[in-house]
């Protein structure tokens, strides 16, 4: 790569002249467009936040993406960082003054549709002598032949202090239950300053178990049945230092894991730490060791891309833990004309405990197609018809889903519905498991009548 360092009072009017100078850089050949048509190339750059003076580099990515276009390029106007930021590009990327034109990257390769997409890796750092708060920016064009340039801008801004960044970001495929897992836990101060003392806070779904540490408390949120675990970790946590915990945390895959799991963690400075966690009550644990992160190898010289979160994650996937969920049918007695009430639905009866806490949806759900004769004449909460006059031959039918993310083993969700006998009867409804994460373990139950007469 090569160094950009930027005189202070460039006129930004140079941005103009790159793209007359990219003409001559060498580009991955585009699919052929239509003939008359130029195709298309567009840039897109995010806002950037980097340490002051002794902090790594922070490493950028612009997405060039083009399809049809003949030499795609995109030029940088660097003006905009003068007294703020440094800038270092890759080697084919062509640099004069405060201008730097980059082609479509080498590896880049065009996708089954035509579209070429590559990334423009930038390592930024602050200048000398740039403060806490100081803001810049870097123009871009998207460019090609024939093609109108396109200009946009991202901030660059300059932060004090120590930033602790997460470097956990695994997905391995789902233990089987009663295995152990290493949850590792791994940061690197990306700020300027060293970090004194962290705070790491974790959370593990239902089903993982940690180990137990000195230095840490841990309590379950009572929405989505996970334990969560708040660590007191001392310690000089120095500028580019890579840090983990050695072997990671030992988690247990209990019977009620099941699906997706995770382990989230977040790291932060102990003095600047956020509220702990709300409706959690937290209690420390009679444990023989401490958690504690080692550093580890020498001090990075730039973070790479992505690295920039204090957030991390382990994904386990498809954990294939054993459970069964019912299905609650009902009987009722009355005479044409009544209106009678059932109360139909679904129970957990574990071990493994349904939960939607990863994707967001819903844990559990039913539906219920009322006996024949019978007209349904309220609308339960949760609840919504489908099939009906509209589908000629179909019975309407209900699909209710339970309200939350987990259901619990030992959890009952019913709903009631008031039903008219209209009349003839005999023919009995329905009450059926809609199977998640996959159909359970006793599939024999996931029916059950419902009846009236």
């Amino acid at each position: 790569m090569g160094s950009v360092r930027l005189p202070r009072g460039w006129a930004a009017r140079l941005g103009a002249v790159a793209l007359v100078a990219a003409t001559a850089v060498a580009t991955v050949a585009a699919p052929a467009a239509a003939e008359g048509d130029p195709g298309w190339v567009n840039a897109w750059l995010g806002e950037t936040t980097i340490g002051t003076a002794g902090a790594p580099g922070r490493t950028a990515e612009l997405n060039l993406s083009s399809t049809g276009a003949t030499n795609p390029r995109v030029s940088f106007d660097l003006t905009g960082l003068a007294g703020v930021a440094t800038v270092t590009f890759p080697s084919w990327c062509v640099t004069s003054a405060t201008l730097v034109t980059c082609p479509m990257p080498p590896a880049a390769t065009p996708d089954e549709w035509g579209t070429v997409e590559g990334k423009v890796p930038m390592v930024l750092r602050a200048a000398p002598g740039a403060a806490d708060g100081a803001t810049g920016t870097i123009g871009y064009t998207a460019a090609a032949d024939q093609v109108e340039p396109e200009t946009e801008q991202a901030a660059v801004t300059v932060a004090a202090g120590p930033a602790p960044i997460n470097l956990v970001d695994a997905y391995v495929p789902g233990p089987a239950v009663g295995d152990t897992v290493n949850v590792p836990v791994a940061v690197v101060n990306g700020g300027g300053q060293a970090a004194e003392d962290l705070r790491l806070t974790l959370r593990f779904s239902v089903g993982l178990v940690p180990a137990s540490y000195r230095n840490c408390r841990y309590g379950t949120d009572p929405m989505l049945l996970t334990t969560v675990m708040v660590c007191t970790v001392r310690g000089s946590f120095a500028p580019g230092q890579r840090y983990k915990l050695r072997g990671g945390i030992p988690t247990t895959v209990t019977p009620a894991a099941l699906g997706n799991k995770r382990a989230t963690q977040f790291v932060e400075p102990l003095a600047t730490a956020g509220p702990l966690p709300a409706g959690v009550t937290l209690t420390g644990r009679e444990a023989d060791r401490r958690l504690r992160l080692r550093a580890v190898g020498e001090p990075v010289d730039a973070l790479t891309a992505g690295q920039d979160s204090a957030w991390g994650q382990y994904y386990l996937r498809d954990i294939r833990g054993a459970f069964d969920v019912v299905s609650l049918g009902a009987a009722a007695t009355g005479a044409v004309g009544d209106t009678v009430r059932v109360q139909v639905g679904i129970r957990n009866d574990g071990p493994g405990v349904p939960d939607d806490s990863v994707s967001g949806g819903g844990a559990a759900s039913f539906r219920f197609v009322p006996p024949a004769g019978t007209t349904v004449t309220n609308r339960p909460a949760g609840c919504s018809p489908s099939g009906g006059e509209e589908e000629e031959g179909a019975p309407a039918s209900w699909y209710c889903a339970k309200p939350g993310l987990i259901f619990a083993a030992g959890e009952t969700f019913t709903v009631p519905f008031d039903l008219r006998i209209d009349g003839p009867v005999g023919a009995a409804g329905e009450v059926r498991v809609n199977p998640y994460p996959r159909t359970d373990d006793a599939p024999a139950n996931d029916v059950a009548a419902v009846t009236v007469g």
